[in-house]
């Protein structure tokens, strides 16, 4: 925050609130202005609270609770301020620069907070002021797609991939959105590149499940299909290493199953059916995976 902008700001848009020292919230007001030139945000919140509660009028106190709360890591209450600072200002041409902080600051602290939607229309006017913004491209996106809103979420992203390539999660969000788009090849490039930069990441079994899943569908008719199972083997393995229990355990058990079968590796083909069969044993593939099974005991016993 450029405190002195904002102090001479505030000082023009309240000079009305100041003509007589005696005007309700004045001492708590200039406290708060105090308070803020020394990044002292208790007191910013102590004394701006009790001088709006005194006179709403004082709004440069929003301004300021603003950056209070954010400090404080209270997002809900940061963008409430910011949100009234915004509406109650208008468009006063003196607080253009405290109107584009608070546009800014207020969607960010939208989408850190409980109300995250709400973040849309702030980060939207904000990234349209300054397209290069790295964080509010993020967040737009973050919030575009909570919002089901994937195709403006993507672009969001692809701006921040294009800003700051070595910002690991907007990879990961964009390449999963383009996994449930089906654009599988692009899907595929950004989750591999997200996997690259943070392996051992929050979302990397997540990862590696949809590489694996869309590296076995181009196994079918690929010049080189023994590289793509090679490849699904891999990223699949992967994700049961890290998420034993999820829900997609259970058909990337049935893959690994059927491509050790096809290899003649029927321990692990056995390990992994009567693992599917554990975890889902009503599923889609339970009849043909117990078949399987069946002929494998035979055979065995034949022997």
């Amino acid at each position: 925050m450029n405190n002195s902008l904002g102090l001479a700001v505030a000082l023009l848009i309240t000079s009305g609130a100041f003509a007589q020292q005696e005007q309700p919230g004045a001492t708590d007001f200039l406290a708060c202005q105090a308070a803020v030139e020394k990044n002292d945000f208790d007191t910013v919140i102590a004394s701006c609270e009790k001088a709006l509660s005194a006179n709403s009028d004082l709004f440069a106190g929003n301004y300021y609770l603003g950056y209070g709360y954010r400090a404080k890591k209270n997002y809900d209450k940061c963008a409430a301020n910011f949100q009234t600072f915004i509406q109650k200002v208008g468009n006063n041409a003196e607080a253009a620069a405290m109107i584009n902080n608070s546009t800014r600051e207020g969607g960010l602290c939208y989408a850190r907070g409980s109300s995250p939607t709400k973040a849309i229309p702030l980060l939207s006017k904000a990234a349209s002021a300054k397209p290069n913004d790295t964080e509010v491209q993020f967040y737009l996106g973050i919030t575009q797609m909570r919002g089901n809103r994937e195709g403006e979420a993507e672009q969001a992203f692809a701006k921040v991939i294009q800003l700051d390539p070595s910002l690991a999660p907007a990879y990961y969000y964009a390449g999963r959105i383009n996994f449930n788009r089906q654009d599988f090849a692009k899907a595929s490039q950004r989750l591999e590149k997200y996997l690259e930069l943070k392996p051992n990441d929050t979302f990397a079994a997540e990862a590696h499940f949809m590489v694996g899943s869309i590296a076995i569908r181009g196994a079918e008719g690929s010049p080189d299909a023994s590289a793509a199972q090679q490849k699904a083997i891999t990223h699949l393995t992967a994700f049961l290493a890290a998420k034993p229990d999820a829900p997609q355990s259970p058909q990337a058990n049935y893959i690994l199953g059927s491509l050790a079968a096809q290899k003649d590796d029927n321990a692990a083909a056995k390990t992994h059916f009567e693992r599917y069969l554990e975890l889902e044993p009503n599923g889609a593939q339970a009849e043909e995976v117990k078949k399987f099974l069946s002929d494998l005991s035979e055979a065995e016993a034949g022997n």
